[in-house]
């Protein structure tokens, strides 16, 4: 049986999954720290994390300030897509 693509909401789902997972791994905060410095449960974290859609814009723009996200990290979050190079070099010549 073939493998099916990802939904597109899905591939959205994963791009924000990999921001989060990527920056709590390279500054050493776990599912607990992070829920108290953007004020929900760990709970709420960890359902969130499967279900990103869920997120507030409040509480995304926290988790992305406290995993310091990037430029191109949160403009691929919003978008729901990675960045192309073009993109990226107007970003950079702005």
């Amino acid at each position: 049986m073939p493998k099916l693509k990802p939904s597109m909401q899905e591939e959205r789902n994963r791009i924000v999954r990999a921001c989060i997972a990527g920056n709590k791994e390279r500054l050493a905060i776990d599912d607990a720290a992070l829920a108290v410095k953007v004020g929900v449960t760990k709970k709420t974290i960890q359902n969130k994390y499967h279900r990103p859609e869920t997120y507030s814009l409040d509480e995304m723009q926290k988790i992305a300030t406290v995993l310091k996200f990037t430029p191109l990290q949160a403009a691929s979050v919003l978008l729901g897509r990675e960045l192309t190079s073009k993109e990226i070099k107007e970003f950079i010549l702005l």
